[in-house]
């Protein structure tokens, strides 16, 4: 089996000897998917016939011949390929498209023919030259009676966009478009029949179409308007002359005069070419006044901008395009009816808007729709006598101000209940006063219920978290070697009360509960190196803040110098006194989740101020910076290190006495230098405040170091 696409997948080849005097070939074949030409070329070999097949012929096809002599064969062949045969002189001639001379003109029928194939045999069927440029590769299908060549010929340029056909000596020239604009090439045309133009333009500037068009007419211009207007999307068919230039001139705010068989063309306004397309009604009112009317006409029409009004004849001109005026008179036929004990009425409303009362009213309380007058609280409405009492009744009924009722709010503030509104309220509910927790609220009774259940969700005191900040300054040991000893016991254990004692000497001063949070080793081994010097405690504090709110400590101190500046133009000098800070500062935000974990962000700042011997110059400073976020629960201590700083010490060693003699002490005394690095770690622990006696919060302290030091036999 052959892997071509275009496989011929079965050719069976028999040959018939007749029992007719005459022989005849007969045959038997199979063609699939097989090019046209080649079908009819392997045909006419095997039958030994000749054939012509012009340019026209293409493609491919699929046909089976079944025992049939050639003549049938290619008929029915051609029948079905949408091909022509005709014989002469023994010679099969083939194409896809038939040409005849009928009456004034030609008859043709050719279905999806190559545009060039088509126009040589045109030309050579009606000896008519047609000459042409490069044209693109495309089929046309032509389908005619009697017609002219002009008309096949524009027939067959609906499939060239941007060809034109021009006459030429007895024969045609199909051109394309040359002409160019700095945005891209210009694409239109322009045909001429029985003194009738048509337009087929998709872009094209205004001074070439108008070019185009003169010469084709063969009439003079003079162009006064050199703005090259870009025209676009544009077709007119079957206009005279003068009917197309205008169509053309609207679309480029141009006109034009013609003085002495010249044409002037020249620039107008916008606004002069819509006068042409706007038009003026009059309309005369039998049964209102057209004064009246003026002030009922609805928003969206926007009438007073298209009408004016004759009060003498009670008419009302309305100018404007027939999409502009349509509606209004529309409007203005449906109030212009018999009164028959009908009238215009107003009506106002004080407490609630207009809109809404409107709206509320029933329909059948109203002969027509309500108008409602811009910047009021007022509408006007077609009513009898008997309409306007029912309306006047239902407008009283319902334009009722709700008396105002007193909302106290216990922890949060009027501001913030405004920006945080629950879903049953709006802020027209809702009036605040100089009290911040005192609230006004406006509305009906379901409403005002459905408020107070919401603001009990909302209205609770926020969750308040307490800090234990320890913050220590440790020495680096360099590696030393210790084993402090400490020592607890047992005190007593009866009924309910539990005690023990330890010595923590060093640790009796800070609040901080070191023991229960981070084990009683612990506490001995920074009880050991503060009274070894090893570290020191440079802040021990609580604080107390609400969740969500940001809480800030520092231990610094304060540097002031004095800075002095000199300008160089006056020679004059000025001081200005500036601080530098150092120390601790410690910012904590923490934020209570609703499964009572507690989210902390920690910002710590260290800074350490150095020493200058130049006295008018500021000291240098050091400064280290720790920022962290973490999730714990309500106890859960945060250890936060890593503020590691180098300190530089200078000592004056001298023997007594002798070093203190000027001059020749100095040979008596020797200076130390030396460094030690310290590291700030920073320990919080945050709680959540909750209701309780101190004496229950000291019992439950006291029952957790029992349970984990002393029951455990620690």
């Amino acid at each position: 089996m052959m892997k071509k696409k275009a496989l011929l997948v079965a050719m069976t080849l028999t040959l018939f000897t007749s029992v007719f005097a005459q022989e005849e070939e007969r045959i038997s074949i199979d063609f699939r998917n097989q090019k046209v030409t080649d079908i009819i070329l392997a045909v006419a070999d095997m039958c030994g016939k000749s054939v012509s097949i012009d340019d026209t012929v293409f493609g491919n096809a699929t046909f089976h011949f079944e025992d049939t002599d050639f003549d049938t064969a290619i008929r029915r062949f051609a029948e079905s390929a949408r091909l022509y045969v005709t014989v002469r002189d023994g010679v099969y001639h083939i194409t896809k498209v038939k040409i005849e001379a009928r009456g004034s003109g030609y008859y043709i029928d050719g279905e999806e023919v190559p545009i060039v194939p088509f126009l040589t045999r045109l030309s050579r069927d009606t000896h008519v030259t047609i000459m042409y440029d490069s044209l693109p590769n495309v089929t046309v299908t032509v389908r005619t009676q009697e017609a002219s060549m002009d008309d096949i010929l524009n027939l067959v340029l609906t499939k060239l966009a941007g060809y034109n056909l021009e006459p030429v000596a007895g024969g045609y020239f199909i051109s394309k478009s040359a002409t160019r604009t700095a945005s891209g090439r210009e694409d239109f045309n322009i045909y001429e029949k029985d003194g009738l133009y048509t337009l087929q333009l998709k872009k094209a500037t205004m001074p070439t179409v108008i070019d185009f068009l003169f010469k084709k007419a063969g009439k003079e211009y003079s162009l006064l308007n050199k703005n090259a207007v870009v025209l676009e999307n544009m077709f007119y068919a079957d206009k005279e002359f003068d009917a197309l230039l205008h169509l053309i001139m609207e679309q480029s705010n141009s006109d034009f005069s013609v003085a002495d068989g010249i044409y002037y063309v020249f620039e107008i306004q916008r606004r002069d070419v819509l006068k042409k397309l706007k038009e003026t009604r009059a309309v005369k009112l039998e049964n209102v006044s057209a004064e009246a009317v003026s002030a009922l006409f609805p928003t969206e029409l926007n009438a007073a901008s298209f009408s004016r009004i004759d009060k003498n004849t009670n008419t009302i001109y309305i100018t404007g395009s027939a999409g502009e005026t349509q509606p209004i008179i529309d409007f203005l036929v449906a109030i212009d009816i018999p009164a028959e004990g009908r009238y215009w009425q107003s009506f106002s409303t004080s407490s609630i808007p207009i809109k809404d009362a409107v709206s509320l009213i029933p329909k059948n309380m109203l002969y027509s729709d309500a108008v409602i007058v811009p910047g009021s609280m007022t509408f006007v409405a077609q009513v009898t006598e008997e309409k306007e009492q029912q309306l006047r009744d239902y407008l009283a009924l319902i334009d009722k101000r709700e008396a105002a009722r007193p909302v106290h709010l216990r922890y949060i503030q009027s501001e913030e209940l405004l920006k945080y509104l629950p879903p049953s309220v709006s802020k027209e509910n809702i009036s605040v006063t100089g009290d911040t927790s005192l609230v006004f609220f406006t509305g009906g009774q379901e409403a005002y219920d459905a408020f107070k259940r919401e603001l009990e969700v909302m209205d609770r005191p926020k969750q308040q978290v307490r800090y234990q900040v320890l913050v220590i300054q440790h020495q680096k040991t360099g590696g030393m070697k210790w084993n402090p000893e400490f020592k607890i016991e047992r005190v007593s254990s009866t009924g309910t009360g539990l005690s023990y004692a330890a010595t923590l000497g060093s640790l009796l001063n800070v609040n901080f509960d070191i023991v229960s949070q981070f084990g009683i080793r612990f506490a001995a081994s920074l009880d050991w190196e503060i009274s070894e010097g090893k570290a020191r405690v440079l802040a021990d504090t609580t604080l107390n803040g609400i969740s969500g709110e940001t809480i800030t400590f520092s231990n610094t101190n304060v540097y002031r110098y004095r800075d002095i500046v000199r300008d160089n133009s006056s020679n004059v000098y000025s001081s200005t006194t500036r601080e530098i800070s150092s120390g601790l500062a410690l910012s904590i935000k923490g934020w209570v989740s609703g499964d009572g974990m507690i989210t902390v962000d920690v910002n710590a700042q260290v800074s350490k101020q150095g020493t200058s011997n130049d006295t008018s110059v500021p000291p240098p400073t050091s400064e280290k910076k720790v920022t962290t976020n973490v999730r714990t629960e309500s106890g859960s201590p945060v250890v936060i290190g890593g503020l590691i700083q180098t300190e530089n010490d200078v000592s004056m060693q001298r023997v007594p006495v002798l070093g203190s003699i000027p001059l020749f002490g100095n040979l008596f005394k020797k200076k130390i230098e030396s460094t030690a690095d310290t590291e700030f770690v920073i320990y919080l622990v945050p709680f959540i405040e909750r209701t309780g006696t101190a004496q229950e919060k000291t019992d439950s302290a006291i029952k957790r170091y029992y349970e984990k030091y002393v029951a455990q036999g620690v």
